[in-house]
């Protein structure tokens, strides 16, 4: 129920599942478990150098990103 409520607000047919953790030992063992069976995925919307880091910002803003903005040095 709660994935069809955040797909409604989102706009989105990808599936998303919220996941909020309390930064602790068990929590951080549990993520790490879920990387390494491959079942928790970050989607990466683009990647920017610094010296363009106001693209990146631009992106953020407007709204139309689909995962993380990215800046690299």
């Amino acid at each position: 129920m709660w994935t069809f409520a955040v797909k409604k607000l989102t706009f989105s047919k990808k599936q998303l599942v919220p996941l909020l953790f309390a930064p602790n030992k068990a929590n951080l063992e549990f993520l790490v478990k879920l990387v390494k069976e491959g079942k928790l995925k970050t989607t990466i919307d683009s990647k920017h150098p610094l010296i363009k880091a106001e693209d990146a910002w631009s992106r953020s803003i407007d709204g139309h990103a689909t995962g993380k903005i990215i800046v690299e040095p």
